[in-house]
């Protein structure tokens, strides 16, 4: 039961959190070689979340 209540705070805490949205990564990425080819992934609001000096995660899943 314990388990149950802190997943749904957990929850509910991430649901409040700022996030970036309508991420697409970048189609002009080449694989085959080491050049600069611009950010890896943009989105809307991509900047709304981070915070300086403090670590920044992403997480990102998948569904087939």
């Amino acid at each position: 039961m314990i388990t149950l209540v802190l997943v749904a705070v957990g929850l509910s805490v991430a649901a409040n959190l700022p996030a970036a949205e309508n991420l697409r990564l970048n189609p002009r990425l080449n694989y085959s070689s080491d050049s600069h080819d611009g950010p890896l992934i943009t989105g809307d609001h991509a900047e709304d979340g981070a915070v300086q000096g403090k670590p920044n995660y992403v997480f990102m899943f998948g569904e087939g």
